[in-house]
């Protein structure tokens, strides 16, 4: 019983660790794309880094969407097509 129950722990934790890698694995790649829209913003305006991650917030909250959509529509509007993280 009690090598069953160590078992199971593991394989909980196996699956936690799992889980925790592709959430951030999830987040790198969204934050890639944020910040290659944010510079597409800076270039195109002329302006700081925070001013323009705030013109993608705003864009976000007005139109009710999540940040990455926002930046992957400027990306792709700006001839950028897909942003790809690359992982070595």
């Amino acid at each position: 019983m009690q090598q069953a129950s160590k078992g199971l722990r593991l394989a909980v934790l196996i699956a936690e660790h799992s889980q925790t890698a592709n959430n951030l694995r999830a987040a790198m790649e969204s934050r890639t794309v944020i910040d290659v829209a944010t510079g597409i913003i800076i270039a195109q305006n002329r302006c700081t880094q925070e001013e323009a991650i705030e013109l993608i917030k705003k864009a976000s909250s007005n139109r009710n969407v999540k940040l990455r959509v926002v930046a992957q529509a400027i990306v792709e509007s700006a001839g950028g097509g897909t942003v790809q993280t690359y992982f070595k």
